[in-house]
C-alpha cells in the first residue's frame, strides 16, 4: 500500500473519534511504519512488518485512548517527553507556566516543580536556566516516567523526589526561589463529564477535590513557608478559579495572570515580599 493511501484510510477511520483525524493518522503512520512526511507526500510504498502494531493502535484510538499514549511520547516547548497512562499529557497551555518563569531564574536558583508528572515543566526550566529543580511526584508509576525523562534529557540539575504534597515537605529540601505547579484542579463531580480521551488520563492527576482547590491549599500550607523572601510561585489553574486561587495565596502579591489561547485565565504568578 502507498503511504498516502494508508494515511487517508486511517484518517477516515479516526474521524469517528477525532476532530484532528488527519493529523493523528499521519502521526500513527509515521510512528508505526517508520515513515517521514516526505514518504507520505511522495506516496512511498509501505512495508507491512508493522501492520499489526499499527492496527492495534488504531483500534485503541477508536476506543478513545489518546494518540499521545499510543505514540508513547509528546512534545513540550519543542522537546520530546515520554508519556504513558500514568501521567498527564503535556499541553500547550502548560507551556505558559514554564515560560513565565524563565527570565527570573539562573544557575543559582532553586525550584520546586510540584505534582511533576512527566517532569516537562521542571526539566524545561532546568535546561533553559541551569536552575536546580526538585521535581516532586507522589506516585511510583508516574515517578518512573519522570526519571526516564530526566535521564533522556540528561538533566543532571533535576532531582526526582517521591512525596505527597498534601503532607509537610521532607526535611532535606532547601529553601526555594521559585515554586511551580500544574496540580490536579478539576472538581471531583466534573471528572465523569470530561471528554472521553481526558478520562483515560490518570484521575489522580485531574481530581482537585470537591471544589478543585485542594492542592492549592496544600501548597500554601506546606510549601509556601519554604519559599524565600523575594521568591515567586506560579500555578496553572482551571477555568473560573482565578479569584479563589488569589484568595488562597492572599499572603503573596499577585504579579501576573496569564490567559491561554482561548482567553481563559490559566496561570497565576505570585511574589513573596522581602
Amino acid at each position: 500500500m502507498k503511504a498516502d493511501v494508508l494515511v487517508r484510510d486511517i484518517t477516515e477511520r479516526l474521524e469517528a473519534v477525532s476532530d484532528c483525524a488527519a493529523f493523528e493518522a499521519r502521526c500513527l503512520a509515521e510512528h508505526f511504519c517508520s515513515l517521514s512526511r516526505n514518504d507520505i507526500y511522495l506516496a512511498k510504498e509501505v512495508k507491512q512488518h508493522n501492520a499489526e502494531a499499527l492496527e492495534q493502535a488504531i483500534c485503541k484510538r477508536l476506543q478513545h485512548v489518546p494518540v499521545q499514549y499510543l505514540l508513547g511520547e509528546w512534545e513540550f516547548l519543542g522537546e520530546r517527553y515520554f508519556v504513558n497512562e500514568h501521567v498527564l499529557i503535556p499541553r500547550p497551555e502548560t507551556e505558559l507556566l514554564a515560560e513565565c518563569l524563565l527570565e527570573t531564574l539562573n544557575e543559582n536558583s532553586v525550584v520546586y516543580d510540584l505534582c511533576a508528572g512527566t517532569g516537562c515543566v521542571g526539566i524545561s526550566i532546568a535546561k533553559s536556566t541551569g536552575a536546580q529543580v526538585y521535581a516532586v511526584e507522589k506516585y511510583a508509576s508516574a515517578l518512573e516516567v519522570l526519571e526516564r525523562n530526566i535521564a533522556f534529557h540528561e538533566a543532571t540539575n533535576v532531582k526526582a523526589v517521591q512525596w505527597d504534597i498534601t503532607l509537610p515537605p521532607p526535611n532535606d529540601l532547601p529553601q526555594a526561589d521559585v515554586i511551580v505547579s500544574n496540580p490536579p484542579y478539576i472538581e471531583s463531580a466534573d471528572i465523569a463529564t470530561l471528554q472521553a480521551e481526558v478520562q483515560k488520563e490518570p484521575h489522580t492527576a485531574l481530581d482537585g477535590g470537591a471544589d478543585g482547590l485542594d492542592f492549592y491549599r496544600a501548597i500554601a500550607a506546606h510549601f509556601l513557608p519554604l519559599l524565600k523572601a523575594g521568591g515567586y510561585i506560579a500555578v496553572e489553574i482551571g477555568e473560573g478559579q482565578v479569584e479563589a486561587v488569589k484568595e488562597i495565596f492572599s499572603s503573596l502579591q499577585c504579579i501576573k495572570v496569564i490567559e491561554d489561547y482561548n482567553n481563559i485565565a490559566r496561570v497565576v504568578m505570585f511574589g513573596k515580599e522581602y
